[in-house]
């Protein structure tokens, strides 16, 4: 009933409304699409609808406005909704079209590898387009700077799919959060292939909350070695590191060390020995390296 009459309200008086936050209410699909068939969210620069009991019968008129040409939507918050994979579809689906989004929230949607698929397909359409798909005349970049992905089962395979989009020339993603992912080190090479393209611009990475372990730095490590790699920022809470993982990282920071001045490591078993050696690197003005996070325990 709520939603009946703010639909109504925004239906009336909408011209000034920039922002609509309805998070943490059960609006359900019957409220949204309530609300969104009265009131055209495409005028919006951010909406919010965190944990508002949201399913894949939602996200048509998400698409549909995301589609448009005309759309001014720049955030987009619908973590902690079942959307699963077919929801997630329909909004891959109208990012691909035509999005100036800026900043997509999806975590705890119930995303898998499939609903990867999906979003590789627009990550990497600038590089179909540079391809000869289509004419320089007609090259539309999807404007994606802040992708959280958290707290979604994308596992390996999923992470893989969407790895060559880091890679994208013309990509303007900056954010990339894959926390508690269900991944082990076997993503960890595309990764560090995708942090070190020559065009790549990704500046913050969080793998936090998975099962990379020394492994899996160690290959992240070739990524960051490289020149290329411009991440200031890599969170690698609770991910069963040892003190291995620091030998490797400073051993690329020493190779690297212009970039990352952002280091997170706690709730891994690291030695303060090592430790130490790290918190050396923050006295040098050869590194930008000023801020580490760790624990022993």
């Amino acid at each position: 009933m709520g939603c009946y009459y703010l639909a109504s309200a925004l239906q009336n008086n909408s011209s000034h409304l920039t922002e609509l936050d309805l998070s943490i209410n059960m609006v359900g699909d019957k409220g949204a699409n309530e609300i969104f068939e009265k009131f055209d969210i495409s005028q919006l620069r951010r909406l919010e609808v965190y944990h508002c009991g949201l399913t894949v019968l939602s996200c048509r008129n998400i698409g549909e406005a995301l589609k448009s040409e005309d759309s001014s939507l720049a955030e987009l918050n619908l973590s902690n909704n079942s959307l699963k994979d077919a929801g997630f579809a329909v909004i891959c689906e109208g990012m691909y079209a035509w999005c100036s989004l800026k900043k997509l929230n999806v975590s705890r949607c119930g995303i898998t590898r499939l609903g990867c698929g999906y979003l590789a397909r627009v990550l990497c359409s600038i590089s179909q387009l540079c391809n000869g798909w289509m004419e320089k005349r007609d090259w539309q970049a999807v404007e994606l700077q802040d992708l959280d992905l958290s707290l979604n089962c994308l596992e390996d395979m999923g992470v893989k799919e969407i790895s060559d989009g880091l890679k994208n020339p013309l990509s303007h993603l900056k954010t990339l959060n894959l926390s508690h992912c269900s991944l082990t080190d076997d993503c960890c090479a595309q990764l560090a292939s995708g942090i070190s393209s020559k065009q790549g611009i990704i500046g913050e990475l969080d793998l936090s909350g998975n099962d990379l372990q020394d492994k899996g730095v160690r290959k992240l490590c070739v990524g960051l070695r490289n020149p290329h790699c411009k991440l200031k920022l890599l969170s690698l809470r609770t991910c069963g590191l040892s003190s291995r993982s620091i030998q490797f990282l400073i051993s690329a920071l020493k190779s690297n060390p212009e970039h990352l001045a952002e280091l997170h490591l706690m709730g891994n078993s690291l030695e303060d020995s090592k430790i130490q050696e790290l918190m050396e690197l923050t006295k040098s003005q050869k590194y930008s390296l000023c801020t580490i996070d760790v624990s022993a325990d």
